[in-house]
C-alpha cells in the first residue's frame, strides 16, 4: 500500500507539477514496494506479485528518464553546472537554452540608471534586478540567466549563475 502511494505521489510531482524528484528516491519507493509484495513463500505461489512489482519498476524507470517536460533537461544541465567553471564553459553547457530573463525592463528606468546599472528603487533597493546591458531586458549583474522555455507555465523558470572574478560562485534555480 506504501510503495503504490510512494508511486502515486513520484508520478503527480513529475508529471502534475511538472518538477524532477531527485533520483534518489527512486530506490527507496522500489524497495518499500518489494517489502509490501513479496512474501517469504515459493516464487510460484507469488507470480502475481512479481508482475505487479515489475511493472512497478517499469513505471519508476519511466517516469524517472521520461523528459515529460522541458524543466526535467534543464534542472539536469543546471546541475553540471560547478563552482569555479568559466563563463565559456557555462555557456556549452546551456547552449541550447534561452538566455537572458525575458522580462522588459521597468519603463521608469532612465538612461542615466542604465548607464550606471542602478536600480529603478535606487541602490538600496531590495531587488537585485538591474538593467545593465542597454537591451531593455532586465539582467542581474554578475550573473547569467538561462531559461528552457517561453511557455505561460515556464517562462520564468531561471537558472541561474552568479560569477565573481571570472569564475562561477553559485547556481540556482528560480521556479515560475
Amino acid at each position: 500500500m506504501l510503495g503504490g502511494i510512494g508511486l502515486a505521489w513520484l508520478a503527480f510531482v513529475e508529471i502534475g507539477l511538472a518538477y524532477p524528484v531527485s533520483g534518489w528516491l527512486y530506490p527507496v519507493v522500489i524497495i518499500v514496494l518489494a517489502v509490501g509484495l513479496i512474501r517469504r513463500v515459493p516464487v510460484q505461489a507469488q507470480r502475481s506479485r512479481l508482475a505487479v512489482l515489475s511493472i512497478a519498476i517499469i513505471a519508476l524507470a519511466a517516469l524517472y528518464d521520461v523528459e515529460w517536460t522541458t524543466r526535467k533537461p534543464f534542472l539536469r544541465d543546471l546541475a553540471k553546472v560547478r563552482p569555479g567553471m568559466t563563463e565559456p564553459e557555462v555557456r556549452q553547457i546551456m547552449r541550447r537554452y534561452q538566455e537572458g530573463t525575458g522580462w522588459p525592463e521597468s519603463p521608469m528606468c532612465t538612461e542615466a540608471q542604465r548607464s550606471t546599472g542602478q536600480t529603478v528603487d535606487g541602490p538600496e533597493s531590495r531587488s537585485s534586478a538591474q538593467p545593465l546591458d542597454g537591451s531593455g531586458e532586465l539582467t542581474l549583474p554578475n550573473s547569467l540567466v538561462f531559461r528552457h522555455s517561453n511557455a505561460a507555465k515556464f517562462n520564468s523558470d531561471w537558472g541561474i549563475i552568479s560569477f565573481s572574478g571570472g569564475r562561477v560562485v553559485g547556481v540556482s534555480f528560480s521556479s515560475d
